[in-house]
């Protein structure tokens, strides 16, 4: 069954049904949605959510600042950075960078996955299906994604979420919201200078 809707989806996005790599990727991300949505509608509250990246992200900036305050003892500082727990012993070794790199990667990432929209909860499982829809148009499809409800992106989303989820999205409420937002976000992240610039076909 899903063989069959394969081509059809590849032809609403304007993608050759020979590209190989775009059939792929499609069948993974079909195969994967149902339990990504199903733990995406468990997700907690926004206010929740944010609570824990916060403690995250306060807890590595705290890290971080004992760790540089061990700079005005060098005798504690060289004692716990030559210890064997980083690898081999260098007596010339001051700090090592991966570990103050790897603080930094989690207040980072604590931040970014905040949730910042405001408003009512989201339907988190629909966004996260509609989102992966979008991913398979940014790197496959010729054409730009709008959040426009009866564009190609919209059409191709919806058929992806029934092949995907197994059920018509009509009878969930629609995908209208879930399609604007992901079209704002592909807009958003585009550099300014190339908005207007025609994206290239991708060859398999």
């Amino acid at each position: 069954m899903l063989e069959n809707r394969i081509p059809h989806l590849l032809k609403l996005a304007g993608v050759s049904p020979s590209d190989r790599a775009a059939a792929a990727w499609l069948n993974e991300a079909i195969a994967g949605a149902p339990h990504n949505y199903r733990a995406a509608k468990k997700r907690p509250l926004a206010v929740d959510h944010n609570t824990l990246l916060a403690d995250i992200e306060k807890s590595a900036k705290e890290l971080t600042k004992r760790i540089e305050r061990l700079r005005r003892y060098p005798f504690t500082r060289n004692a716990f950075w030559r210890s064997k727990a980083f690898g081999p012993v260098h007596r010339d070794r001051v700090e090592v960078r991966d570990v103050l790199s790897t603080l930094e990667s989690i207040m980072l990432a604590a931040d970014m996955a905040k949730d910042r929209l405001q408003g009512r909860r989201r339907e988190a499982g629909k966004q996260h299906v509609v989102d992966l829809a979008l991913g398979f148009f940014e790197r496959f499809s010729p054409l730009s994604p709008s959040g426009t409800p009866t564009g190609a992106f919209a059409t191709f989303a919806r058929e992806f979420y029934s092949a995907a989820i197994g059920s018509d999205p009509d009878r969930h409420g629609g995908l209208d919201r879930q399609i604007r937002q992901a079209a704002h976000s592909f807009i958003k992240g585009q550099p300014a200078q190339r908005k207007s610039v025609k994206k290239p076909r991708h060859s398999s």
